[in-house]
């Protein structure tokens, strides 16, 4: 497929999401065209020949992910920073991703400590775009050894904050907590920890917010979520189906994502893998869900429509296996 091909694709996936976003009605056609059946790359000027990856959307379509490139990154040898996306609906494309910054991101600091790489990643952003929970190495300690911790970043009069960590027990220092996201509840935080009490690797665990916003002490998601395996990045649609990472037994290989519907609280049906247009022998990764409830998006180094390194892709919805048919 050429660029422009994906980039066509792409437009047309954002649009029809965006339009849906502000309540407008969507036509679709009878029979599915190649756009509904497709896997599509998301194509420039979001992917590039570096490593793009985790991503979320606000409800406005805008988009924040991470990437490895060096063209914009806030210092040489950063590792990923977090960026910015919005779409414009005049011309159908992304407009330029911007780099999110000092202090949002961090610079690699490892002059204090070997572990500070200035790895900012994992963001995701709430509904209202004021609001985004990301995984930073910028506290990182070789003794006690603590890869990662979980911050909080607003926005206040247009500008983003300097972020605040996720303290205990949301953040600790055996672990290595990443990937926060926020259940369709607007008060359940779920990550992933490698925290003593998992079935092994990391495990995915939740934390209720209370009166006075403070965080609960995490639950484990349970057996149907949780394997020996890695588990990582917990995504809900507004149906109460969550989409997720793991390398359990039953996959495509490597890493694939996996579907469960919510039937109560830290309760969640058996987990169902998405299927061969999501899945590949390659790794594919968390997952992100754009405005409205057509489109499925997430990451890959899957080479078979790649712009380099690990791209962002979107499909429709309806091509997931856990999808009603």
């Amino acid at each position: 497929m050429t660029r422009n091909a994906m980039r066509t694709g792409v437009c047309v996936c954002a649009v029809v999401t965006l339009v849906a976003a502000v309540g407008q009605r969507v036509a679709w056609a009878q029979e599915q065209s190649w756009v509904e059946l497709a896997v599509h790359n998301m194509g420039e000027p979001i992917n590039t020949l570096w490593a793009e990856g985790e991503l979320s959307f606000a409800d406005d379509g805008t988009m924040v992910y991470c990437s490895a490139r060096e063209d914009f990154a806030i210092a040489p040898g950063d590792p990923k920073d977090l960026y910015i996306a919005t779409f414009n609906l005049d011309t159908g494309s992304w407009n330029t991703p911007v780099n999110m910054g000092v202090p949002v991101n961090a610079a690699p600091a490892m002059d204090v400590d070997p572990l500070r790489l200035g790895d900012d990643r994992e963001p995701w952003i709430t509904g209202d775009g004021n609001t985004i929970y990301f995984k930073s190495d910028r506290r990182a300690t070789t003794s006690p050894r603590n890869a990662n911790d979980l911050f909080v970043t607003r926005k206040v009069r247009g500008e983003w904050t300097a972020p605040e960590l996720l303290s205990y027990p949301i953040s600790t220092d055996a672990g290595n907590e990443h990937c926060p996201a926020i259940l369709q509840d607007g008060q359940t935080l779920c990550f992933a920890s490698m925290r003593d009490g998992g079935y092994g690797g990391s495990d995915i665990w939740c934390s209720q917010q209370d009166a006075d916003g403070s965080w609960q002490e995490p639950v484990n998601q349970g057996s149907n979520i949780n394997t020996a395996a890695e588990e990582f990045h917990f995504t809900q649609d507004s149906d109460g189906m969550v989409y997720f990472t793991s390398g359990r037994p039953g996959g495509f290989g490597g890493m694939d994502i996996w579907g469960a519907m919510q039937s109560g609280r830290n309760s969640w049906e058996p987990a169902v893998n998405l299927g061969p247009l999501v899945n590949t022998s390659s790794a594919d990764m968390c997952p992100a869900l754009p405005p409205g409830a057509e489109a499925f998006s997430w990451f890959s180094n899957r080479s078979d429509n790649s712009f380099g390194g690990i791209d962002i892709f979107w499909t429709n919805k309806r091509n997931l296996s856990t999808a009603p048919k």
